[in-house]
């Protein structure tokens, strides 16, 4: 006889089905990635006549002062949009990305897991998510370290391509990194805490 579900049959299957949704998600990383180096920047641009692309636009990779210094004349224009599209600087670029991307492809493959395992049959089904969500509050940690990093580079690699001409720019936003990661020790917290709960309920059961 198969072991029953922790959750109720409707539950179990919509904890089921939520976690397929976070592991598509995550295997959806890889291409975001590759995007990231063969139009960076990229979103749906509609012209007059040419109906709708996917256009790369590497400018809004920029911070709002260089992108108005870029944009200042036709000439920056151009020259940064060849910088732009060098073969050597798009491969750097999905590179780059990948140090954002990988920390959130692991939060959302671990949140999926979790929730597949709250959902299965499992004997052991709450302390199997709990270390799965142990996990992503890791990975939520490492992504949130990993935003000022990733905008660091993006930066830098693109200064060349400036007006201001090759330099490295150090981008922290203190009140961002500190939100995330302040909510991502919070549920980390909340798991250790929870973890920590299952196993005074198991020793308690054994102990009786």
């Amino acid at each position: 006889m198969p072991d029953a579900t922790l959750l109720p049959p409707a539950k179990a299957k919509l904890c089921r089905l939520a976690g397929a949704v976070f592991l598509l998600s995550a295997l959806a990383m890889p291409f975001v990635i590759v995007t990231a180096g063969v139009t960076p920047g990229a979103s749906p641009y509609c012209g007059v006549g040419d109906g709708c692309v996917w256009k790369a636009q590497p400018g809004v990779l920029l911070a709002e002062e260089t992108r108005i210094e870029v944009a200042a004349s036709p000439v920056t224009q151009r020259r940064f949009e060849a910088y732009a599209a060098r073969g050597d600087v798009r491969i750097a670029l999905a590179l780059i990305d990948a140090v954002d991307t990988v920390p959130f492809a692991l939060l959302m493959l671990s949140v999926g897991l979790a929730l597949r395992r709250l959902g299965g049959t499992a004997r052991d089904a709450l302390p199997q998510a709990l270390r799965w969500l142990r996990r992503a509050a890791i990975a939520a940690i490492t992504w949130s370290l990993a935003q000022p990093v990733y905008e660091s580079l993006v930066e830098t690699i693109l200064s060349p391509g400036t007006p201001d001409g090759p330099t490295i720019i150090p981008t922290i936003n203190l009140g961002t990194i500190g939100t995330t990661l302040l909510l991502a020790f919070a549920a980390y917290a909340a798991v250790w805490a929870l973890e920590a709960a299952v196993r005074a309920q198991r020793d308690l059961a054994e102990f009786v």
